[in-house]
């Protein structure tokens, strides 16, 4: 490969990676107005939940994203930070939810999301978000 062929090839992909940035925002975006992400999630979203979680485990539908929902349904995610790492994109963000008895909560978490050709395929989180940053090989 050519100088010339590996500096176009960096500037694609750096394109790519913003682009996944984007794409991830908007879905946080458009959930926070009440609206549908679907389109810019894979219908197989591979959802990993961690081994400590209540259901430890991956499931492969974008239903699984709302899942959280069946106890908090007001639940949603504020994010404080997105980080680009290449096909993954992470967010460090404050869940809050509201539970069917009317107790609140509010906790610091961390997601990873994977988006190849345009939609997200892939999403993990993390109750540390430090564990999120460390998924990707970033130091915090």
């Amino acid at each position: 490969m050519t100088g010339l062929d590996f500096r176009v090839l960096c500037e694609i992909l750096g394109r790519m990676s913003l682009e996944n940035v984007e794409l991830v925002r908007e879905i946080y975006r458009l959930w926070w107005e009440g609206k549908s992400a679907r389109d810019l999630i894979d219908r197989e979203l591979e959802y990993v939940n961690p081994p400590y979680a209540v259901e430890p485990g991956t499931r492969h539908s974008r239903g699984a994203l709302a899942k959280v929902r069946e106890v908090y349904p007001d639940f949603h995610v504020e994010p404080e930070r997105i980080v680009d790492a290449g096909e993954d994109v992470v967010v460090i963000g404050v869940a809050r939810g509201t539970s069917a008895s009317g107790i609140q909560a509010q906790w610091r978490q961390g997601y990873v999301w994977t988006v190849r050709d345009g939609r997200a395929v892939r999403f993990r989180w993390f109750s540390d978000p430090r564990q999120a940053v460390e998924a990707v090989g970033l130091a915090e």
